[in-house]
């Protein structure tokens, strides 16, 4: 019977008094209450793993300062980009994918500005002129600095391929990324990264 049979019913169904007997001297054995403790540890663990997963969400930490140079080659830091909630790609030119992308987070960039999101992109490249060609001809208008270092850059954001996304919040805090390229420009994916930054 299912508890919602037995819900319907008002009543489960009766054990057997043989079959009480015999739990009973179970139990009683000293032998066996050390395994019984351990397999209803075990029994209530998993259900309780999977309560906790689907309320939580692993800790991504905050996101990192790091130096950077605007395109008409100022310092600067990612701290510039920080107070509003903010989409953070980290891209290159000779990353296919980024390339293929970056128009439609250009267009995203204007799909969330209402909302007071920003979105911006951190190039790996070595070459800032590459970056600043790639920016004219798509004619790009959304925030894109050039990391100072690529290494120290992709180590302290965590980059282990590109492109890779970042939903970060208004206090720094990294609440979900998103690895690979994507139609950002598409309305499904725009509501989807309001709802992660609180925007919804």
């Amino acid at each position: 019977m299912t508890p919602r049979e037995q819900g319907r019913t008002g009543a489960a169904r009766a054990v057997p008094r043989n079959h009480l007997s015999a739990a009973a001297a179970w139990l009683a054995g000293g032998l066996h209450r050390p395994l019984l403790v351990l397999l209803v540890a075990v029994a209530l663990a998993f259900p309780m793993a999977a309560w906790l997963g689907e309320r939580t969400r692993p800790d991504l930490g905050s996101l990192a300062v790091v130096p950077m140079t605007t395109l008409v080659g100022e310092a600067a830091t990612t701290e510039a980009w920080m107070g509003e909630p903010l989409v953070l790609n980290i891209w290159a030119t000779w990353c296919p994918p980024c390339r293929v992308e970056m128009p439609a987070l250009d267009r995203l960039s204007g799909m969330l500005a209402p909302d007071g999101i920003r979105v911006a992109a951190l190039s790996v490249d070595e070459d800032a002129n590459l970056v600043r060609e790639f920016v004219l001809k798509y004619e790009l208008g959304l925030p894109i600095a050039i990391a100072e270092s690529v290494d120290e850059a992709m180590k302290a954001l965590g980059v282990m391929a590109l492109p890779l996304t970042l939903y970060v919040d208004a206090d720094g805090r990294i609440v979900d990324r998103y690895l690979g390229e994507r139609d950002w420009a598409d309305e499904a994916v725009a509501r989807e990264v309001r709802k992660a930054l609180g925007a919804d």
